[in-house]
């Protein structure tokens, strides 16, 4: 069993690309959707019980698609995507090795107008690599419109040189390879669109110099798409050919097949009574392929033998779910995908399976694929690469050497103080027996934190509103220039929405302190500020912050026991006029750190857990971080100047909630704002040890974030 075109090969649809590979070189085949508007890339993973693991969009490096490939680009033992978008004269790949590793894209040097087309092959010559090189046909060049070029791909896509450029009389589009025998070679083929009608070639580049093997020469219609299987049962190829939107179906036998040439039967026509979508071989029940059609704008989906002498024979018909169109299909090695998503939708949303079980073909699993919302991944790898770059400008190798300083966020004039924190082991939680203490303060227990800087200050309106307004922080750039390659970065992560609403609620903005913002706004303000800085920055975990509170104290606040003194040192109910005030106007604990008692509460990390028993168990006692699942709660720490002197001690505790929405108007609520809780904001942290790419993302996008 299995289709001839079993991986790698394209089948496109108005609005996406779908296609197989193996992403991860783990000997399964994985599959993937493409956005051609936006250039969103969608994997799913192959798991060993046949599922797959979706991983949510990444960007492919241009936008509005014309052609994409699936070939060896990176490595030999794994598959890889590189795209090509005509108007915006962009060639690109992108790896997509694994599901939470995001791997930014490659451009693709290429200096004619317009590649149209790309295809990973094998080519001949010199300097050959066990790796794809790649096929580019461009179409806006002068005075010969269309070429075709040939890359060779050295030690990735992003170095391929040119060893060959010829003028084509048509353009080429459609391109796959095909093995026309089973396990024959892969040859390049594709279409070739002419006046009225348009040929099919196949060509093998592999040798010194490009050969023919064969083609329909002409009587295809005039934007034919095409698909190949084995709906015979014979190691020969078949060939179909259709115009999308009509009901035609053409096909034509391989007949035979050497080394350097093919031959094929004439084409035959058959009027399948309905308008195509899509049509594919996948693999049957026996050693012949069925032929899977897509029905008009995808309202349904058939199945059918077919021999090539006669029409096809239908054997069952397949519907989506309710409100669903079938949006595109890929065969696997024993079944196929069928793809679809409510009638209104753009893209895919979901991914129907299908297996042969006792003759007859069965729905399997059903779910979501990929989310295709923005998100600002594929930043990480470049922003880890700075920092790294960073630390070694700045050779601090030992935490001993650690020192506070003061940073000025490039392209401005705001700055930032951060105190260094030494690591060290502490008793995280309360005792019992200290006054206005909490169950969730406990069991009390010994936790080992590593080296970290701390913000001296809750970061304040000036610091956040560069983030909140990209307009006005771009302006600023003109009086204060930074390299255009830092600004390109940072520029691309996530901001929020506007707020509908004056979210400092007449409290005073200049000096004061951000507020208002979800946990994901201020993960991202720390994900921009790292973009920014080349320092890495996040939100303290809930150790972090206590034990950077506590500054060696073991006593209800970082200055005593007694909440009489508390005045000297926080903003609360009793001194605030119900009120923020400004930062640092109280005195610091031992730390030297101001306002970790009172004004506003401060984010965390975490996610709350009312015992620490729970926590320990998860996650254990060095450097624990309990990362959240749910978007509600998280933790907040420090109390506020709304708060009475006990929730402003060290160890004191709260949970986010879905109230503190409350008043947001909007459907579904905002994922930046907490509009009912105005004494809630942060302060940020860098530790010392800068983890991998993988693990930034994990700190700046929590992945529940949404309601």
């Amino acid at each position: 069993m299995g289709t001839a075109a079993a991986a790698g090969f394209v089948w496109e649809t108005e609005r996406e690309f779908f296609s197989t590979g193996d992403w991860n070189g783990d000997g399964r085949t994985d599959v993937v959707v493409v956005d051609r508007a936006s250039g969103k890339v969608r994997p799913g993973y192959a798991q060993p019980d046949g599922s797959f693991q979706w991983a949510d969009n990444r960007l492919c490096g241009v936008k509005d698609l014309t052609g994409l490939t699936v070939g060896r680009l990176f490595a030999p033992d794994r598959d890889a995507l590189a795209a090509a978008a005509a108007d915006a004269n962009q060639l690109a790949a992108v790896e997509l090795a694994q599901a939470g590793q995001i791997s930014p894209p490659v451009p693709i040097p290429f200096e004619l107008l317009g590649p149209h087309s790309v295809l990973a092959t094998e080519i001949g010559a010199e300097g050959a690599t066990p790796l794809h090189d790649l096929l580019v046909v461009s179409i806006y060049n002068d005075p010969e419109p269309f070429k075709a070029s040939l890359l060779r791909n050295g030690s990735g896509p992003g170095q391929a040189t040119v060893v060959a450029e010829n003028p084509l009389e048509h353009q080429a589009v459609r391109l796959n390879r095909v093995p026309l025998k089973r396990d024959g070679p892969e040859w390049a083929a594709g279409i070739l669109p002419g006046e009225s009608d348009s040929r099919w070639v196949v060509a093998d580049f592999s040798g010194a110099e490009p050969r023919l093997i064969t083609g329909v020469e002409g009587g295809l219609p005039r934007d034919a798409a095409w698909g190949v299987g084995h709906f015979r049962g014979r190691p020969e190829a078949d060939l179909l050919f259709y115009q999308p939107g009509e009901s035609r179906l053409l096909a034509a036998a391989v007949e035979s097949v050497g080394p350097d040439s093919a031959t094929l039967g004439p084409v035959r026509s058959f009027d399948l009574g309905k308008p195509i979508k899509l049509a594919l071989a996948v693999p049957g029940d026996a050693a012949a392929d069925r032929l899977l059609v897509l029905w008009g704008k995808g309202e349904g989906a058939e199945l059918f033998t077919w021999d090539l002498d006669a029409a096809p024979g239908s054997v069952q018909t397949l519907a989506p779910h309710t409100g669903d169109l079938f949006f595109g299909a890929v065969a696997l090695e024993a079944g196929f995908l069928l793809f679809e998503a409510p009638d209104y939708s753009k893209y895919t949303t979901h991914a129907q399976a299908y297996t042969w079980k006792e003759g007859a073909c069965v729905a399997g699993l059903y779910g979501k694929i990929g989310s295709m919302a923005d998100n600002d991944d594929a930043t990480v790898p470049q922003i880890w690469k700075r920092i790294l770059a960073t630390l070694e400008k700045e050779a601090l190798r030992d935490p001993r050497d650690m020192r506070p300083y003061t940073n000025t966020i490039p392209g401005t004039q705001v700055t930032y103080v951060m105190i260094p924190v030494p690591g060290g082991e502490f008793e995280m939680g309360s005792p019992e027996n200290e006054p206005g203490r909490k169950p969730d303060e406990g069991p009390r227990h010994k936790v080992t934190v590593s080296p970290f800087w701390i913000g001296k200050f809750e970061v304040t309106w000036n610091e956040y509103e560069l983030f909140l307004y990209p307009d006005d922080e771009k302006k600023l750039r003109t009086e204060f220039p930074v390299e255009e390659a830092i600004n390109q970065v940072s520029d691309a992560v996530s901001r929020p929405s506007k707020p509908y609403t004056e979210m400092s609620f007449g409290m005073g903005r200049d000096g004061y302190p951000a507020i208002c913002m979800t946990q994901h706004s201020a993960n991202k303000y720390c994900h921009w500020l790292s973009a920014k800085t080349g320092h890495f920055y996040r939100l303290p975990t809930e150790a972090e912050w206590e034990y950077a509170c506590r500054a060696g104290t073991t006593i209800a606040y970082s200055f005593g026991d007694d909440p009489a003194q508390l005045d000297q040192y926080a903003w609360f109910e009793e001194n605030s006029d119900f009120k923020y005030q400004k930062v640092g106007r109280k005195k610091p604990n031992p730390l030297g750190l101001h306002d970790m008692h009172g004004n506003v509460w401060e984010w965390c990390l975490d996610e709350y857990v009312p015992d620490y028993a729970r926590v320990m168990e998860k996650v254990g006692v060095v450097d624990p971080w309990y990362k959240a699942t749910v978007p509600y709660p998280h933790v907040v720490r420090g109390g506020s100047y709304d708060d009475p002197p006990e929730r402003l001690r060290s160890a004191a505790r709260r949970g986010s909630e879905r109230a503190w929405k409350m008043r947001d108007p909007q459907l579904p609520k905002s994922i930046w704002w907490h509009s009912d809780a105005p004494w809630v904001g942060f302060r940020i942290v860098r530790p010392f040890k800068v983890p991998p790419p993988e693990q930034l993302r994990q700190y700046w996008t929590s992945g529940v974030e949404r309601d």
